[in-house]
């Protein structure tokens, strides 16, 4: 959604959209390989040769579903935009609504794990679609909501969430819980929050930045195929966490902001060696010409 805010409304093409993901596509492919590497010594998880494959080739074989997604998604911006410059009000909205059935909607009430709706699962590059055209739509129309009403909708899509949290606990529905943080309910949610930022005076700050920086690696240290399960059963243990209730989310918080910060360093370490190398590189050029 923040990115259709940004960038709906510009004019691009390939070369410009490939750009903008390449440094994301170099990235995780270091951070995948050192995980790779990491599994082939210390042996922490058994895999074969496909889970080699794809770790070594993470954003073709979408070893990350989001990094893969969003790259898709950037790389779709040409055309997207297109749409979105021509498209009047009244069609934009059509098309957003279009998107919310078949890529937030269907596959949740589907959810048999297969990739055969309309725009693919929920771990597609189709339920990114909606958020960034709703971003886009936001920033052309200048569309706002007071500060009431966009709290109003962040907890009335919230509410939604937990009631149907609630629906999956007493077994009224057989869906999977890893469903309900994607699709219409999270995406109505997710509105509200935007809108709450969008009345909120814009601001720097050198820690969140370091800190939003460090959610990406975090994310790419810690859902590795290779190293998920790993990390989260035998090193951290969190089914321990699971009750009571004021132990799993003081946990949770704990867990969160620790991973976050020690991946933020861990990533600080990347930046400073990819400094040091793409200087060294530069230098090079210089000296053959």
């Amino acid at each position: 959604m923040i990115t259709g805010y940004f960038l709906g409304g510009q004019e691009t093409n390939f070369i410009k959209a490939w750009h903008r993901v390449d440094k994301l596509w170099v990235k995780t492919l270091v951070y995948s390989w050192i995980i790779l590497i990491c599994a082939l010594i210390f042996h922490f998880v058994v895999f074969n040769k496909r889970d080699l494959l794809y770790a070594f080739f993470p954003v073709i074989f979408d070893e990350y579903w989001f990094i893969t997604s969003y790259i898709v998604l950037i790389l779709l911006t040409p055309i997207l935009n297109i749409a979105i410059r021509k498209f009047d009000r009244k069609n934009l909205l059509i098309l957003i609504g279009i998107l919310i059935v078949f890529a937030d909607i269907v596959p949740f009430i589907k959810n048999d794990g297969t990739p055969n709706a309309p725009l693919g699962n929920m771990f597609s590059v189709g339920a990114m679609l909606s958020p960034y055209l709703i971003g886009a739509f936001i920033h052309r129309y200048e569309f706002k909501l007071k500060m009431w009403q966009a709290c109003a909708v962040t907890l009335f899509g919230a509410v939604l969430e937990y009631i149907s949290l609630i629906v999956l606990k007493h077994g009224i529905m057989k869906l999977d819980m890893a469903e309900f943080t994607f699709g219409l309910l999270p995406l109505i949610t997710a509105v509200g929050i935007f809108c709450i930022f969008l009345s909120v005076p814009s601001f720097h700050s050198r820690a969140i930045n370091w800190i939003a920086s460090g959610v990406l690696a975090s994310y790419l240290i810690t859902e590795h195929p290779l190293f998920r399960i790993y990390f989260w059963q035998k090193l951290l243990h969190v089914s321990q966490f699971q009750t009571p209730f004021w132990k799993f989310v003081l946990m949770g918080i704990v867990i969160a902001v620790v991973t976050v910060f020690v991946c933020s360093l861990v990533d600080r370490v990347y930046v400073k060696i990819k400094n040091v190398m793409e200087k060294k590189v530069r230098q090079l050029r210089k000296q053959n010409e």
